[in-house]
């Protein structure tokens, strides 16, 4: 298990769009994804689990992943959480 503490950079936080984007990525890994904020835990396959994290600008996400591909699905994942969650100008 691969676990990474990652900020959101994004000024509108965990918004339909940036969960779209980590629900996207996640799907196309067979690990298991888990995003964790402020103790609550919420699947990366499930757009409304993790829109309901409410994670605003500032909030540190714990990624936790688990799998054949753990490594790979851990340098996207965190990739787009550096890149504001593909929404830097």
């Amino acid at each position: 298990m691969l676990i990474r503490a990652v900020s959101i950079t994004n000024p509108l936080g965990l918004h339909a769009r940036a969960c779209a984007r980590i629900v996207n990525i996640a799907s196309r890994f067979r690990s298991r994804i888990s995003l964790v904020v402020r103790g609550r835990r919420a699947s990366a396959r499930s757009i409304v689990a993790v829109m309901l994290l409410t994670a605003a600008v500032g909030a540190t996400v714990r990624l936790e992943i688990d799998g054949p591909d753990e490594a790979e699905a851990m340098r996207e994942i965190a990739a787009l959480f550096h890149d504001g969650l593909g929404e830097r100008s």
